[in-house]
């Protein structure tokens, strides 16, 4: 009994404890990269030069140069009435109309905003605010919109319906007028009286446009073949016209001397608006004769030469291309007809279409003198630059598609070898040659770094790779908040797929169509698929596992070679083969060239030719290890050789052969111990029954909301003493058919430890199963050796032959698969490679990463002397984590994470958490475990004691691909998928680090305060809100991995 009161802690240290603990930790969420999902509406800002993208989901982002990003979300709790239709700045004042498909339209702001020096969650001075809503009575007429056209005073909207009215928003009440300013009654006279009687009623309104430099003009187009020239001013019409199809878009153009419409036939039409009804001076459907799809949107430019560009979306051949999507840029002279000139070129895209526009250069003459031509589409963002003669794309900086094949996994690699970034940026640049030399066109916005920031010279890199079902892996610079590509290897190049024949006839095509983009989700060969990846950094090593069990390892090759490697095969079944591999076949090689970069240098084919579930690089000995669902092996990929090979299939169970069950907890009695067990069992059963009947007298319920635990009401930070309350959980018996799953390798983790004395470090490979079983295996030989040389200066060389041999084999009795392994060293980190734990690659003195030589923690005793040569493993389950002390692996602690709470893990790492004192000098820091639970769940537990320091929600526990995707980084970060093209980065540290500094320069004079009522603005105006379990983010921005 005196030991509880003498280690029971007082009040005020309890006190003291929660207090570090809030400082300690805390998740935010930092930025979204990639493409946002489901986008909706596209809108172009041309004196800030920033663009805005909507979401059906009703996520808003803005962009602007790199790394100037913003991002608010509507209504995240009912997705569906968010639906973003349409999206419209008012130009020059940082101001964004938004129209949701509910009907609702709504104003938001980008403000300058300064975080006080302790608001951690603000990590940007530009943000999003959300100004005015429209009322409930205005929602039932903007619900049937179907065009907008703000007016240049900024004082108007004109909305056209789906019945042919239009009516007049006003900006500075925010409120509409609920009678049309153009009714369709009007406009059925206007019909009558100059149309002669051709069309009745003129049908929804495609599209209103007003003038150029008259701002009292519009041209509104009506679907049912009529176009009108209207004065607003008067309110009403000084032309109208009439074409023989169906209007579906018109524009100005030549400083709106001209105007064109396009129609649902696929034609354009040009029109002089001085002239009177009917007078077209030109006609054309330029991929007719025969029925074309509808082209929907058409955008003329007069270019530099004074020629006109026209741009339109769709109009293809019907019976040939009706399932393209496509938008088509023709330029040609109409008085010299000259093939020099006369450019001609049909974008072909993979997805859909939603819209475009161009980025003009300001001049004060009639030409417009268009730049760039941005093209939203469904799943990816494509920008043409039209000045360069061939009509390039560029290469994005930011929203990159990095779903263009499905993502299968990635992994982190932070603090990259400068060298090795240097070599695969150079090497990328042959792989860049098709895209615009051009700078990117898109620049609003301002970036102010810190004055300790480093430069881009000295500044550490981070990358991420991504292992695409295409056979593919792509290289991300993540560094920034901007995420460009800046490499990408294509592990097709070396195997045999049956493709298409490819047609080598040069026959001209019409259209002339053109492949843009990069979004291809279709895939030639399933097996092709990456499963796993491993880099480092330091020796210049990438190996990539597939699904057909190949394990290839690249290195840089500063030449273009023929490669033609020899396949080295491991037989993961030796003693299993009486197994049947009833799965798909391997695959077969081929030689091929490649240019400079990453060259396959060593392919291993693991047998059966299943999808490796698990890899480890040990690039000091330059050996890897590699697992299935049948065993793993371990390969050194410079000697070519085999260290070893083992199967983890039962041989009895393929046999079918009744056999006495070899783990404990078996149904099945054993003589000599069953009795003893029995009663030690009983008498365990009895004394928990009294502890948990005690509990449930004491205790109340920990948390009202375990899906807002972030709240201030729900944060929950963990006691120092609790009574432990354990569900009970089953021992599992696999079944014969369910041995493939039992003997899948989960993790492969190396380590130099002690690990069978105290007194000598030995090379270990860990390797934890699906059904609980950990092998340990020794490598002994593996260390570098010394080159000894003779007098005249020959080196001798010394024979590195590594020799693996099982050590140990722990089988954990719950049997629950193991997910990870971690060997500890004093400073409780970890010091080996693998097991999904991310490493730093390379620190220098530049880096900013903290690494204490002292280590104030409460968990770290440097009592003894053998404190700082004791290592510790953590094995860690689905249902609970578990240390051991090494050599003898005696247990030491363990939490049980599925008794106790109901949820299993799903991955883990080991971080360190470091909070500056008030003395520069001196820093708390805890290296601490992070867990991460299938209901999506982050909680972290101190080391090595494993107590539970604080909870909170980070992923919605139905979103399955995000929790398969999370990777975690050794700076206490997270990155996973938000959707299959967005990548979410989140910390779990409040200690964070501002780079650089965001602003936006606009016209205060020009933003006019909304005037509204007193009521009206307590009930309308809405302020933002961050919530990280639902997704809500209303300022979203960089922050660096430090």
């Amino acid at each position: 009994m005196f030991k509880f009161k003498l280690g029971h802690k007082q009040p005020e240290e309890n006190e003291a404890r929660r207090r570090l603990q809030k400082e300690l930790f805390g998740l935010n969420k930092i930025c979204v990269r990639g493409f946002p999902s489901r986008p909706s509406a596209l809108a172009y800002d041309s004196q800030l030069k920033l663009i805005a993208i909507g979401t059906h989901t009703g996520e808003i982002r803005i962009y602007g140069q790199p790394n100037f990003q913003l991002s608010y979300s509507l209504d995240p709790n009912s997705s569906s009435s968010s639906s973003i239709r349409k999206l419209i700045f008012l130009d020059g004042v940082g101001r964004l109309l938004v129209l949701t498909i509910d009907g609702y339209l709504h104003l938001l702001e980008i403000n300058n905003y300064n975080p006080s020096i302790n608001d951690f969650s603000s990590n940007s001075t530009v943000r999003i605010d959300r100004t005015c809503t429209s009322s409930e009575d205005d929602s039932i007429i903007l619900k049937n919109t179907q065009t907008i056209c703000l007016l240049r005073n900024h004082l108007n909207l004109l909305i056209g319906l789906d019945n042919g009215n239009i009516y007049s928003f006003n900006i500075e009440n925010f409120s509409l007028n609920i009678n049309p300013i153009i009714s369709t009654d009007i406009i059925e006279k206007t019909i009558v009286e100059y149309c002669s009687g051709r069309i009745i009623h003129p049908g929804p309104v495609q599209s209103i446009v007003q003038h150029p430099t008259n701002e009292d003009k519009i041209l509104i187009g009506y679907r049912n073949t009529l176009i009108v020239h209207w004065d607003l001013p008067s309110n009403s019409h000084d032309r109208t016209y009439i074409y023989k199809q169906e209007v579906e878009s018109v524009c100005w153009y030549n400083k709106g001397m001209n105007f064109a419409t396009c129609h649902n036939n696929g034609s354009y039409a040009l029109w002089d608006a001085k002239q009177q009804l009917n007078i077209v001076e030109t006609e054309k459907i330029p991929y007719g004769p025969y029925p074309c799809t509808p082209m929907t949107k058409i955008c003329v430019k007069i270019m530099r030469n004074g020629d006109p560009l026209i741009i339109f979306a769709g109009g293809l051949p019907r019976s040939s291309y009706s399932n393209k999507h496509s938008v088509s840029c023709l330029c040609e002279n109409e008085h010299d007809h000259n093939n020099e000139r006369t450019r001609h070129v049909t974008f072909d895209f993979t997805t859909s279409v939603i819209d475009f526009f161009t980025i003009d250069k300001l001049s004060n003459d009639a030409r417009d003198d268009p730049q760039s031509l941005v093209i939203l589409l469904n799943e990816e963002i494509v920008v043409i630059d039209l000045v360069t003669d061939s009509w390039p794309s560029y290469h994005l900086p930011y929203l990159n598609s990095i779903h263009a094949s499905p993502v299968i996994c990635t992994t982190l690699a932070c603090n990259v070898n400068p060298q090795f970034y240097k070599r695969l940026v150079n090497y990328a640049t042959i792989q860049f040659d098709d895209y615009s030399d051009r700078k990117w066109p898109i620049t609003g916005g301002e970036i102010k770094r810190n004055l300790n920031h480093l430069e881009d010279d000295t500044e550490q890199r981070h990358l991420l790779l991504t292992g695409h079902e295409d056979g593919s892996v792509q290289f991300w610079d993540i560094t920034n908040i901007s995420m460009p590509l800046i490499y990408k290897l294509k592990t097709s190049d070396y195997f045999q797929i049956e493709q298409a024949p490819i047609d080598d006839t040069e026959e001209e095509t019409w259209p002339p169509f053109r492949k843009t983009g990069l979004y291809d989700p279709y895939c030639d060969d399933p097996r092709l698929a990456i499963q796993k990846l491993s880099l480092c950094t330091n020796t210049d090593t990438l190996i990539i596992a597939g699904t057909a069990g190949q394990v290839l390892t690249f290195e840089f090759s500063t030449d273009s070679i023929d490669v033609n490697i020899v396949t080295t095969t491991v037989n993961l079944l030796d003693g299993c083969e009486s197994f049947v591999w009833k799965g798909h076949e391997e695959m077969k090689t081929k030689q091929t060239f490649v240019p400079s970069g990453l060259v396959l240098t060593s392919l291993v084919q693991l047998y059966p030719p299943a999808a490796v579930s698990a890899l480890a690089l040990c690039s000091d000995i330059e050996t890897y290890a590699a697992g299935t669902a049948h065993g793993f092996t371990i390969f050194n990929y410079k000697q070519n050789r085999i260290l070893a090979a083992k199967c983890t299939l039962d041989p009895n169970a393929l046999g079918n052969t009744p056999t006495v069950p070899l783990s404990t907890g078996e149904s099945t009695l054993i003589r000599g111990r069953s009795l003893k067990k029995s009663l030690r069992e009983s008498f365990r059963r009895l004394r928990k029954g009294r502890t948990i009947k005690k509990a449930t007298m004491i205790l109340t319920p920990k948390r009202t909301d375990e899906n807002n635990p972030l709240s201030s009401t729900n944060i929950h930070l963990e006691e120092v003493i609790r009574v432990p309350v354990e569900r009970q959980v089953e021992f599992r018996e696999f079944k014969p058919v369910d041995d493939q799953v039992a003997s899948m390798v989960r993790c492969l983790y190396f380590a130099k430890t002690y690990l069978n004395s105290v007194n000598d470090r030995t090379r270990s490979l860990w390797a934890g199963t699906n059904g609980g079983h950990v092998y340990v295996y020794s490598i002994i030989g593996s260390e570098p050796q010394p080159i000894n040389t003779l007098t005249n200066g020959t080196p001798i060389a010394t024979d590195q032959t590594s020799i693996c041999s099982m050590a140990k084999e722990i089988r954990l009795k719950h049997k629950a698969p193991v997910l990870s392994i971690v060997v500890l060293d004093s400073l409780n980190q970890s010091i080996g490679q693998g097991s999904n734990i991310p490493t730093i690659e390379s620190v220098s003195s530049t880096s900013n990463v903290l690494v204490p030589s002292t280590t104030h923690s409460e968990n770290v005793s440097l009592s003894s002397s053998t404190a700082y040569t004791s290592h510790k493993v953590l094995i860690c389950s689905e249902e609970q984590f578990k240390v051991f002390t090494l050599p003898n692996l005696k247990p030491y602690c363990k939490f049980k994470l599925t008794a106790t709470e109901g949820t299993r893990v799903r991955k883990v790492n080991v971080n360190q958490f470091t909070l500056k004192q008030d003395n520069t000098n001196e820093s708390h820091t805890e290296s601490c475990l992070v867990c991460l639970d299938n209901m999506g769940q982050i909680s972290i537990y101190t080391l090595p004691t494993l107590r539970r320091q604080i909870l909170f929600s980070c992923i919605k526990a139905s979103d399955i691909n995000a929790l398969s995707s999370v990777q975690f980084s050794p700076f206490a970060h997270a990155l996973y998928l938000q959707s299959s093209s967005e990548l979410v980065q989140v910390t779990f540290s409040p200690q964070t680090i501002l780079p650089y500094s965001m602003s936006i320069t606009y016209d205060k004079i020009q933003r006019k305060t909304i005037q509204r009522s007193d009521l009206e603005k307590s009930t309308r105006q809405i302020s933002p809100e961050k919530n990280l379990s639902n997704g809500q983010e209303t300022l979203l921005s960089y922050v660096k991995i430090k």
